[in-house]
């Protein structure tokens, strides 16, 4: 029983829906066609179809078949034969949608053709672009229903529109790839570019290319002084006397009044736009903002002189340049801070030489004593310091007996003028009979420190070089440090004055860790106790004066708290008890190796932490009569 009317009709939808559905699933092109034409072929209640494409130069290839007769089987010389369809084509003679054409093909065929004589033949377009050929063949005789040539044609319309967006899809694709390779070796030139201007200017004009535009920029955000520079463009028409960066709107950081996408940027803009971006006479436009860390640094914008409206892929691509950008501003801005170390690295080397060399070169032989002394900044300069003061007699001064090496350095400090290196002076000569020792801390760490140690050191010295009781020498080196520093800065400083021949010491205290004395007629330690106040503070400040008798075998050990505060993993402090121990039990060594002690305790107790502050130290020892 034939089909009714509607039922043909359901048959006829439900076969240009399977069509239609096997065109949008597939990847392949070539694959669609296939599956393609057989729903094509099975509509148009015929056996044999084939779809030629048009390529270059007007040449044709053969992109799918379905049934093919015996006689022009594939592949096989009959398709090497000119085809009159093709020429048809090519001279716009199927004008038709369907057309009616006699086959070239079939009639200088060999073999059996099953009949096949004729084929009806569908231009595949994509608007006025010729694709290819949809090919169905009948029978000499063989006639094709009014209703059938317009399911023929539909079919044909889905193959064009098939056949176009597979071709789009395959030119995004180069296009994506294509991208990428630019993106990639923008991205290498990028990481090996010696000058962030050169390399801003590379990107722009990448970008330009990559998006077909008209002119590419970065706006840079100048928020200190609340204005927008052109920092890097591509295409713009700018002033051939101006230097870069252009300000490109003085008033401004942020272009705020700019949309991010526009076809007509100056009807589109909330503001006038201003001189130089107005002069560009810029339609369409894309813009994405620049962030560093969050932080809008600026923008990068893309433009053409016709009114255009970007995509979204394009805006895509742009976002991808703006995080070049970003890459390439913080690899410059590391690059800086990087020079910026290593410049203030070797300032610090230099300042540490500098330190160094107000310390004593060496500690003086003192006939009768040893002694030794250790320094150790926690970073590459600090305000710890010690120093020694070999005095003379008052009668050899008189005589005009030479200076001995220190006070040549004070004699360069006075004067400006350098004196000659000297060998360690000997004290228990050429009347040279009293030894001052100095030990300091400045409060604070670093370079500050560092500055704050030289002045102190140098008014100490200074103060102390006329013989002045040590109460006296910090009184005077206090009024001179309130008057020169205005640093807020203040040190606390313990000064000694040791008669040679008589082992008597005497010594003042300005707020400094008190000293620790070995007794050896006792076998005890004790501190060597004298108020006083920080030097810097008070205007005028009293210190206690006091004195001792140092006996063969006694020991004085000088320090800053960067021995007695040094902390374990724990945060516990390595303390005065540890210390006393350790000079209790080592007081029979030399100066050096208590030193050496004392120093491999506070290393073992501090288990691999770093060093928080200065270390400092004097170790004295009577050795004999």
């Amino acid at each position: 029983m034939a089909p009714t009317d509607a039922q043909q009709r359901i048959a006829e939808l439900t076969t240009l829906n399977a069509l239609a559905q096997t065109l949008n699933r597939a990847v392949d092109l070539r694959e669609a066609l296939d599956g393609a034409l057989a729903h094509i072929v099975e509509l148009m209640g015929l056996n044999t179809g084939w779809i030629f494409l048009k390529g270059e130069g007007d040449q044709y290839s053969l992109a799918a078949r379905h049934n093919l007769p015996p006689a022009i089987l594939y592949p096989g010389p009959v398709w090497n034969d000119e085809c009159d369809c093709q020429e048809l084509c090519n001279g716009d003679r199927l004008d038709k949608a369907v057309n009616m054409v006699r086959c070239s093909r079939l009639r200088s065929a060999v073999g059996d053709k099953r009949g096949l004589a004729q084929h009806a033949s569908v231009p595949l377009r994509s608007g006025d672009e010729v694709l290819g050929i949809l090919n169905v063949a009948t029978t000499q005789w063989g006639r094709i229903a009014p209703g059938e040539l317009q399911l023929l044609s539909a079919a044909g319309f889905l193959l064009g529109t098939a056949i176009a967006r597979a071709r789009l899809y395959d030119q995004v694709k180069v296009r994506r790839v294509q991208e990428q390779g630019a993106l990639l070796s923008l991205s290498q030139e990028l990481l090996v570019a010696d000058e962030l201007e050169g390399a801003l200017q590379r990107l722009a004009r990448v970008a330009t290319r990559l998006l077909e535009a008209d002119a590419c920029a970065f706006i840079e955000a100048d928020e200190t002084d609340g204005r927008a520079l052109l920092r890097a463009a591509h295409g713009w028409n700018t002033p051939a006397s101006s230097a870069w960066p252009i300000v490109l709107d003085p008033h401004m950081p942020h272009l705020w009044y700019l949309p991010e996408r526009a076809a007509n940027l100056a009807q589109e803009s909330l503001n006038e736009l201003p001189p130089l971006l107005k002069r560009q006479q810029f339609q369409g436009h894309l813009s994405v903002t620049v962030e560093i860390g969050g932080v809008p640094v600026g923008m990068l914008m893309v433009n053409s002189r016709s009114p255009r409206q970007f995509l979204s892929d394009e805006a895509q691509l742009l976002g991808l340049l703006a995080s070049l950008l970003v890459q390439t501003l913080e690899r410059e801005r590391l690059h800086q801070e990087a020079m910026a170390r290593q410049k203030l690295e070797q300032e610090l080397n230099l300042a540490r030489e500098i330190q160094a060399s107000f310390l004593p070169d060496c500690c003086p032989h003192v006939p009768g004593y040893h002694v030794e002394a250790y320094y150790r900044a926690a970073r590459q300069v600090g305000g710890d310091f010690y120093d020694f003061i070999e005095l003379r007699d008052q009668q050899d001064e008189a005589a005009g007996t030479p200076p001995q090496r220190p006070d040549r350095r004070l004699e360069f400090w006075r004067t400006g003028k350098v004196a000659p290196r000297l060998e360690p002076a000997n004290v228990g000569a050429a009347g040279l009979s009293r030894l001052g020792i100095v030990i300091a801390d400045v409060t604070d760490k670093g370079v500050p420190a560092a500055l704050f140690m030289a002045l102190s050191r140098t008014l100490l010295r200074a103060t102390a070089s006329d013989g002045r009781p040590p109460a006296s020498v910090l009184e005077q080196a206090n009024r001179l440090i309130l008057t020169d520093s205005r640093s807020g800065l203040f040190v606390t400083c313990f000064y000694g004055l040791l008669e040679m021949a008589t082992g008597e010491f005497t010594f003042a205290n300005g707020g400094h860790n008190y000293p620790l004395l070995y007794r050896v007629a006792t076998d005890e330690v004790e501190n060597l106790r004298a108020d006083g106040i920080v030097l810097g503070i008070v205007p005028q400040p009293r210190f206690e004066q006091r004195s001792l008798h140092l006996n063969p075998g006694d020991v004085l050990l000088f320090y800053t708290d960067g021995v007695t505060e040094a902390m374990n993993p724990q945060r516990e402090l390595f303390g005065d008890e540890r210390l006393t121990e350790i000079l209790r039990r080592c007081h029979s060594q030399s100066p050096q190796a208590i030193i050496d002690a004392v120093l491999a305790e506070v290393q073992a107790f501090a288990s691999g932490q770093s060093q928080s502050d200065d270390i400092t130290m004097v170790v004295l020892k009577r050795t004999g009569e």
